[in-house]
């Protein structure tokens, strides 16, 4: 396989979770590993988590950044649907924006 076609997979594989396992012929590990991440993202825009978008005003945020663009195009589907602005004092908070991190660190 060559670079291109490497790059390409790996990509795509980045913009849709699973995608990549599908196209190398892995489909039932695709589409676990896609329903696993859209699972988490789900519940975790469900418990009002917070997605983070890049802010230079606090360095640390970009980490969470990193962790949430994982999803890919979840990511910013949620996002220009104005989800996951995160509510502090929402009881499971914290729980929910963990499990948006976790879904991106996952994929």
């Amino acid at each position: 396989m060559n670079m291109t076609a490497t790059l390409a997979i790996c990509s795509s594989g980045w913009l849709v979770p699973g995608l990549a396992h599908v196209l190398i012929g892995r489909r039932v590990r695709g589409a676990i590993f896609a329903s696993c991440v859209l699972l988490m993202f789900v519940l975790g825009l469900g418990m009002r988590g917070k997605l983070y978008d890049l802010e230079f005003d606090e360095p640390l945020h970009v980490f969470a950044f990193i962790a949430d663009i994982g999803t890919g195009l979840f990511y910013w589907i949620a996002e220009r649907l104005n989800l996951g602005l995160g509510t502090m004092t929402w009881p499971s908070y914290d729980y929910g924006t963990t499990y948006l991190w976790v879904a991106g660190l996952l994929n």
